[in-house]
């Protein structure tokens, strides 16, 4: 039954934002009625501001260009259709990537729909609402076996200017220039592994950050680039992942980051978050670094991301990707990306992973029609080793 009330919500909510789009736009004929009640133009100018015959004789006349007001509804969805086979190993003691990293997704899947609505409230004070409708329904459970609705992001921005913006609510946190790549651009199908292992995500807080257009560098194959020299954020969350709406212990989590580009073709970021889990008898207290770099020379792109974690109360772990993108044409990329993890410094077992992935996008439409195949070796890099490669494609469509 829940799962009809969450259709007919979203029905309702796509036909309200549909009805207030098509009501923000006021007409020529409108317009000019309210210039002549504020007494800037008279009956004669509307005469002749309006097309005719007798306007063709070298007679003075007007046109008023009709504004449009801001939109307060905006809405768009995405669409990621997934085929993956996977060697039929034994994976219990072997790393993972995610959720559909499992061979119950040995098979045909949904790996991604969201939709989402975003604009603005009044002027320089924007909101964007986020939803997620497939498997990925539950973020507390390793596997997700059915289909659920689920909210990713709740925020409004507070755009003051192009050096202080504050952003509020649920959202992905300032933390990892590759979890902030839009998921649509992605050049793989998946993020880095070991962003997903231990970069900061989604959380409910307060970032304090300058204005961002665009993605980081190119990696996202010809959307707009942040070309500012400078970008910072400081974020004050719960640090106890998203979706949770109340703090499970008296702690924040502290982030900072701080991405510079001298030149153009190339950047550097850094990026800190301090957090504490746990109770008083429990209590992790962790440090998270991040490093990283992207470069852009024509059709090839190329990114670097470290991480590492360490404290009291935990293992330090840490990993990196390499990866790098080569537009063989408008349409057609090579990609290809080296990863490399390790859960626990202090152990050396089959954990410890090294990863070859190598692949192609095909951008039939652009990024809106996508077609992208992905072929990845995975190696145990001691103890254990198992038949645990795979094979990923993705057919995305956004609208």
């Amino acid at each position: 039954m829940k799962k009809w009330y969450s259709i007919i919500l979203l029905s309702f909510v796509f036909l309200f934002s549909t009805v207030i789009s098509s009501s923000a736009e006021i007409s020529s004929d409108e317009l000019l009625q309210m210039l002549k009640e504020k007494g800037i133009i008279t009956d004669k100018d509307i005469e002749n501001a309006t097309p005719s015959k007798k306007n063709t004789r070298g007679k003075d006349s007007f046109f008023v260009k009709t504004p449009r007001k801001p939109k307060s509804i905006n809405f768009k969805g995405r669409v990621q259709a997934r085929y993956t086979y996977m060697e039929d190993g034994y994976l219990d003691n072997v790393t993972h990537q995610n959720a559909f990293d499992e061979s119950e997704f040995d098979a045909f899947s949904i790996r991604r729909v969201r939709l989402r609505w975003y604009g603005e409230v009044i002027d320089k004070l924007k909101y964007h609402i986020q939803v997620s409708v497939d498997g990925d329904s539950n973020a507390d459970n390793s596997k997700k076996d059915d289909i659920g609705l689920k909210l990713q992001d709740a925020y409004f921005t507070y755009a003051h200017n192009p050096y202080f913006n504050v952003t509020v609510g649920q959202f992905k946190s300032r933390f990892s220039p590759s979890y902030l790549t839009s998921g649509p651009v992605l050049p793989l199908c998946e993020r880095p592994l070991v962003v997903d292992k231990i970069s900061r995500k989604r959380e409910i807080g307060i970032s304090i950050e300058s204005a961002k257009k665009g993605q980081f560098d190119n990696r996202s194959h010809e959307a707009g680039v942040h070309d500012k020299p400078f970008y910072y954020a400081f974020g004050l969350y719960n640090g106890n992942k998203y979706n949770h709406l109340k703090n499970n212990n008296d702690n924040l989590m502290l982030t900072s980051m701080f991405v510079y580009r001298p030149i153009k073709y190339i950047n550097f970021g850094t990026s800190y978050a301090f957090n504490q889990t746990g109770d008083d008898d429990a209590t992790k207290r962790l440090h998270i670094w991040d490093f990283n770099s992207a470069l852009d020379l024509g059709p090839f792109h190329a990114q670097i991301e470290y991480i590492q974690e360490h404290g009291h109360g935990t293992n330090r772990r840490s990993g990196y990707g390499i990866q790098g993108q080569y537009d063989l044409t408008d349409t057609f990329q090579l990609t290809a990306r080296y990863d490399e993890y390790d859960p626990d410094r202090k152990v050396d077992d089959s954990f410890d992973s090294r990863w070859y992935t190598v692949g192609w996008n095909w951008f039939i439409h652009g990024q809106d029609i996508k077609w992208q195949v992905n072929y990845t070796v995975r190696k145990e890099m001691h103890g254990y080793s198992e038949n645990n490669d795979i094979l990923i494609t993705h057919f995305q469509v956004l609208f």
